[in-house]
């Protein structure tokens, strides 16, 4: 199993594609760091929190009346976050989802790295789609599955290998993103910053909750791999049914897609896995006060039931006949 492993990891190491993707995402993220730095304003915070308080509250009181309407949790936590940030006087910005349109907080290398997944979620879940449709896609495309199949290595052993290796490199590439966030945010924005507290509002206790930065981004970093192993299994798995990899990306990055805008059929949809795999927005009850338990059930029974239908389909697939 072990050499398995090791000789898929070597295959994905020895594309060129991997290390052009991984480029292209540091190009990104360096531009949208000097963007920040760019726009970053040295303004009165205290009043630009005072300004943002006031309105976010007429805000709020006038929510039936608006069209254009944000997430009624979004404001109230807005809000909460405000008001504590002027009665303790906090000089740097809090707000980690949203800010209001009609002023400016400073930026500072704490607040890029915990919103490092907001920020770059799309980066990470491309990478990860492309790198895990071709462990599988291309072997069958090219045939040299075959190869492997001639060696006395079962195929449930093939497959556990070609698993344990996207994960591996899922969890690698989001462990890169973060850390080069945090590097890149530190040498633009300073290190300081970084011994503040994080802080975010909890809609069910309806109090601030407070942790180390060290603390929350470890929670931000579980609470979103249910998710991208989620998105591995599915490629592997749509790997399997068709060698077009083209198809693969497409219909994976669309079910990413269609989640992040979090378009809902019914009532019944929301109990859908890709409405459920993202567990960061259940924390501190941000999806109207439902807590983890729910969508970390949900996204458990979905992968095991996506592994499950992979190993059948895989076991039983007529690769020779290809």
């Amino acid at each position: 199993m072990l050499n398995l492993i090791k000789n898929e990891l070597i295959k994905i190491f020895k594309r060129k594609n991997i290390y052009i993707l991984f480029a292209i995402a540091i190009l990104v993220m360096i531009s949208f760091n000097l963007y920040e730095k760019y726009r970053n304003v040295d303004e009165d915070i205290k009043t630009q929190y005072e300004k943002a308080y006031t309105q976010d509250n007429l805000y709020l009181e006038n929510y039936e009346i608006l069209t254009n309407k944000e997430k009624y949790e979004d404001i109230v936590e807005r809000i909460e976050l405000e008001k504590y940030a002027i009665e303790n006087n906090i000089k740097y910005n809090i707000l980690v989802n949203t800010e209001s349109k009609n002023t400016q907080l400073p930026i500072d290398a704490r607040i890029l790295l915990m919103r490092v997944f907001n920020n770059f979620d799309i980066i990470i879940v491309f990478i990860i789609i492309y790198l895990t449709s071709t462990i599988i896609s291309e072997e069958f495309s090219s045939g040299t599955i075959k190869n492997l199949l001639i060696k006395p290595h079962k195929r449930i052993s093939i497959l556990s290998s070609k698993i344990i290796t996207s994960t591996l490199v899922t969890l690698i590439t989001v462990i890169i993103i973060a850390i080069f966030q945090y590097i890149l945010g530190g040498l633009l924005f300073g290190f300081d910053s970084y011994n503040l507290e994080a802080i975010r509002y909890n809609h069910i206790t309806q109090q601030i909750d407070t942790m180390s930065l060290s603390n929350y981004m470890i929670l931000m970093f579980f609470s979103k791999i249910p998710m991208y192993l989620i998105l591995t299994i599915v490629s592997l798995l749509l790997g399997t049914i068709t060698s077009n990899m083209a198809i693969n990306i497409l219909f994976s990055l669309g079910l990413y897609l269609i989640s992040s805008e979090g378009i809902l059929l019914n009532n019944i949809s929301k109990y859908l896995f890709i409405y459920n795999w993202d567990i960061s927005k259940y924390l501190f009850g941000g999806m109207s006060g439902i807590g983890v338990i729910q969508p970390i059930l949900i996204s458990s029974f979905t992968a095991l039931f996506i592994i499950i239908t992979l190993i059948y389909i895989f076991k039983n697939k007529d690769i020779v006949n290809e």
